[in-house]
């Protein structure tokens, strides 16, 4: 728990920083939080880093341009106007983050060059020595050729190995003694191995030129380097020995002429190589800035979202704009059109005639149907359960109730028997059509 004097002075302090006083204070200091001011409402449309006076002009030009004739267009023009600012910063923030992440593109391919320069100029001058056991050594195949080849793959390689060759060029111009360390370098700058002396013409005058600069400096370096050269390698032999296969330099002053012609010559080729390396990064980097031109990062699609409803709502302001000027002039338009005629009433359609009812042979009589000859279909009904009309005038166009059978008859119904007159004369009319 804080004491009497602690809060007395927590107080006193807050006296001193209260924060601004001033209305420039407070107008700076509400724009610490301010990340890009796109989507800000109660900040001022220009932000510190930019030119109220661009904005008046442009709110200006916009005026002109529309020539807004009431209080209600002005500021439909200079909304609009506002919009298209804000529009334009987003533009710009859309090119200051692009341009962020071409530049670390850049940066991290260059990253990635100069560590596989330091990682191949690592294992040029790697000495492998004695293995002590098979799986000591190093890890890769000791091939100083393909180390150069792949070094001058790009300008930090070149540039590497021209470093290298300028350093020896000085050793040779000194007249300085060389070391066991320095004849190992400059035979690997060569893309060669020392112990192919005695096969290689030009590393054969090599090793003849430190000869006759210093005695037993040719050999004495290419036994040291045939003992320390694992029995596993394939260019390791006991029965190699040294030989001599081109002629002497004359003096150690033309043994140091040559060492230095070999050194300007690899120079010279290096520096030709930079150039055109350098024309083909050229295009490369074109090729990886335009890959890095677009991001998929969130801030990225949150101002492309920005940008899309910016822009819907500078149209809708100048189509409710056009509106406006519309209605203003369409009074205008319809005191001068002259009234039309109206068109003639349309004659109600006739009405359609009923449709004729289809004859019904159901309410026809059964002796009428026998008469007509439609014994057929007589014979259809009944045996459909349906019996035609006695008369027309009483059920007609209405099926008959079908007869009760047998087996469907129900319990309490009795059969009455037939005493009509016409039971005969009904008899002979279905024996004759050949019913039952």
């Amino acid at each position: 728990m804080a004491t009497d004097a602690q809060i007395q002075a927590n107080r006193a302090n807050a006296k001193r920083s209260s924060g601004p006083k001033t209305d420039d204070g407070k107008a700076r200091s509400r724009l610490n939080a301010l990340k890009h001011g796109l989507r800000a409402t109660t900040v001022n449309f220009v932000l510190p880093h930019e030119d109220p006076a661009e904005l008046e002009s442009k709110i200006q030009e916009w005026i002109d341009d529309y020539q807004p004739t009431n209080a209600i267009e002005r500021e439909l023009v200079s909304r609009a106007a506002r919009i298209s600012w804000s529009l334009d910063r987003a533009e710009r923030y859309e090119t200051a983050l692009l341009a962020k992440q071409v530049r670390k593109a850049m940066l991290r391919s260059r990253a990635k060059r100069v560590a596989k320069v330091c990682d191949l100029g690592r294992k040029l001058f790697y000495m492998a020595g004695k293995r002590l056991l098979p799986i000591s050594g190093p890890a890769w195949t000791d091939d100083p050729s393909a180390f150069v080849a792949r070094l001058e793959e790009t300008p930090e390689g070149a540039q590497w190995l021209l470093d290298r060759w300028v350093e020896m060029r000085c050793l040779i111009i000194s007249n300085e003694n060389w070391t066991f360390l320095d004849q190992f370098r400059f035979v690997r700058l060569l893309g060669k191995q020392p112990l192919a002396a005695i096969d290689d013409p030009e590393l054969n005058e090599i090793f003849l030129a430190w000869e006759t600069i210093e005695d037993h400096w040719g050999t004495r370096f290419w036994l040291q380097m045939q003992e320390l050269t694992p029995y596993e390698d394939p260019a390791f032999s006991a029965w190699r020995v040294w030989r001599e296969i081109v002629p002497r330099p004359e003096s150690a002053e033309a043994g140091v002429e040559f060492l230095r012609s070999i050194a300007e010559r690899e120079i010279e080729r290096l520096q030709d190589l930079i150039v055109d390396l350098e024309e083909i990064e050229g295009d490369d980097a074109v090729e990886l800035a335009e890959q890095a031109s677009f991001s998929a990062s969130d801030a990225a699609e949150r101002l492309r979202r920005f940008q899309t409803a910016r822009t819907r709502e500078l149209l809708r302001t100048i189509d409710l704009l056009a509106k406006l000027r519309k209605a203003e002039t369409q009074p205008r338009k319809a005191e001068k059109r002259t009234p039309k005629e109206p068109n003639p009433p349309v004659p109600p359609p006739a009405p359609r005639k009923p449709p004729a009812p289809r004859p019904s042979y159901r309410s026809d009589s059964i002796e009428t149907l026998v008469a007509e000859g439609m014994t057929d279909y007589l014979a259809k009904l009944l045996e459909a359960g349906e019996r035609p009309s006695r008369s027309p005038q009483i059920g007609a166009n209405e099926p008959n109730p079908p007869s009760p059978t047998a087996g469907g008859r129900p319990a309490s119904a009795r059969e009455v028997p037939d005493t009509s007159p016409n039971r005969r004369r009904r008899n002979s009319l279905a024996g004759g059509s050949g019913l039952s």
